[in-house]
């Protein structure tokens, strides 16, 4: 299967020409550890500037698909290989209520220093991501959706300017909520939009403790949707009966519903 680049708009270029950087591995097959080809060959074949390419290997760094090599190359990571982990899956579910609270702690600080850090195109960027995930949304595209979420917390990320927390967070990337239920639909909850929305207006007015606010909201909401889904999908023991999964998914409609005081009811603990 050969490669065939598609062309990109000028409009929101870096966040285009990283996801032809994802097709790229893709269609080369390139495994774990395998080097992309020279930036100046890569912009070539994109047409695009080698800012604009630095710019979009730096999303996709931020998002853990690929990294720089003491020798400056950039290799592909094993999350860059469609999203498949080399975990199994029920190491995942059990790990992803954890690791959804690690991520937590770690994007509220990188909020907290984006706020300080973040320049005017930074803004520009998240500005344009946002208005692509309503779009999709609007649209119900849900390929589209995550997409457009994943370059927007990629963003984030990396205007707080610490490779550390960065790659911290990456670690626990691998047990987000679309690797452990790939068909959630979490991106249609009216609330999903308003974190992130609430998370730009905090940033444009340089409010460090208003995103980080808005941050953790977003994560106390994906917590719930991830502890119902390690419900459901648990084995204790080794096995699980036909019915064990009844209550769990019945919090999942709970939840997905708001009560009528207008907040969403919160399964019981585990």
């Amino acid at each position: 299967m050969g490669y065939s680049p598609s062309p990109i708009r000028r409009d929101s270029v870096i966040s285009q020409a990283a996801q032809e950087i994802c097709r790229y591995i893709e269609a080369e097959r390139l495994a774990p550890g395998e080097a992309l080809p020279p930036e100046t060959r890569l912009s070539q074949m994109l047409g695009i500037s080698r800012n604009s390419l630095r710019e979009a290997l730096r999303v996709l760094h931020g998002l853990g698909h690929v990294e720089k090599t003491a020798g400056r190359r950039v290799v592909v990571t094993a999350a860059g290989q469609g999203g498949k982990s080399v975990f199994d899956q029920s190491v995942l579910v059990e790990a992803a209520p954890v690791a959804n609270e690690v991520r937590s702690h770690i994007a509220q600080k990188c909020a907290e220093l984006s706020a300080e850090r973040i320049t005017n195109a930074e803004l520009g960027e998240l500005d344009a991501g946002l208005a692509e995930l309503e779009t999709a949304i609007a649209r119900q595209d849900i390929n589209a959706a995550k997409a457009a979420h994943d370059s927007f917390h990629a963003f984030l990320l990396a205007s707080a300017r610490n490779p550390l927390l960065v790659a911290m967070f990456n670690q626990a990337q691998v047990a987000r909520l679309s690797n452990v239920a790939p068909q959630h639909k979490g991106f249609y909850d009216p609330r999903h939009l308003a974190h992130h929305r609430a998370l730009l207006r905090a940033l444009r007015r340089r409010d460090a403790r208003a995103a980080a606010a808005a941050v953790r909201r977003h994560y106390r909401s994906l917590g719930l949707m991830l502890a119902v889904v390690s419900r459901t999908q648990r084995k204790p023991g080794g096995s699980r009966t036909e019915n064990e999964g009844a209550p769990a998914a019945a919090d999942a409609v709970a939840y997905a519903r708001p009560s009528r005081r207008g907040r969403p009811k919160i399964p019981p603990p585990m």
